[in-house]
């Protein structure tokens, strides 16, 4: 039995992750928790998703900066387990408006040279219940991308992030509110 730990506040990660390592041992970690006090066991498997809102509307070189800070919090994570897998947004291969984007493209950018740290990027999660629901069916008649949960379980390697696609950003530097960032995700234009 493996010894996982998934950190984050997200519902559907958090329930996404428990099905797929149901097996195993899970133990759940807030971000913003873990980010200050640095202080966790070694773990087989460590899932990292979740940042601080602040990068919506502090100035561009705010999230150069706290790139970097992430980035030393990936490094502190990969030291205490075999496997880390970063969870990311969607980064389109087009273009984007969002600044949680560009965060995670800048993040991607230094992480993909480390070998322990697996990425997974996918556009928001669809439980199967909620495929019923008329906010489901608005979403698919503007072909907004979604990923099955189930899918994403079971073919979880399809979502690794083997490079990175040329994303060109606009107006990142207009702050935002987290409504209006979610809202220009679901809208990020990708040529596929």
């Amino acid at each position: 039995m493996r010894k996982i730990l998934i950190i984050g506040s997200s519902y559907i990660i958090k329930n996404t992750f428990k099905k797929k390592f149901s097996n195993d041992e899970i133990k759940f970690c807030g971000f913003r928790k873990l980010w200050d006090l640095r202080n966790i066991e070694k773990f087989d498997i460590i899932i990292a998703s979740g940042f601080h809102r602040e990068i919506l509307y502090k100035n561009k070189n705010y999230i150069n900066e706290y790139t970097d800070k992430y980035y030393n919090f990936i490094k502190y994570l990969s030291v205490n387990c075999d496997q880390l897998y970063l969870i990311s947004t969607f980064i389109p291969n087009y273009f984007s408006l969002s600044r949680i984007v560009f965060f995670y493209r800048s993040l991607i950018l230094k992480s993909l040279l480390d070998k322990k740290v697996n990425i997974i990027s996918f556009p928001k999660i669809i439980e199967k219940n909620f495929e019923k629901k008329i906010f489901f069916i608005v979403l698919k008649l503007f072909k907004i991308k979604l990923t099955n949960q189930d899918y994403l379980i079971n073919n979880t390697e399809k979502f690794f992030l083997k490079s990175l696609p040329d994303t060109r950003f606009f107006l990142l530097n207009i702050p935002r509110i987290m409504f209006v960032e979610r809202l220009i995700r679901l809208l990020d234009i990708d040529k596929n």
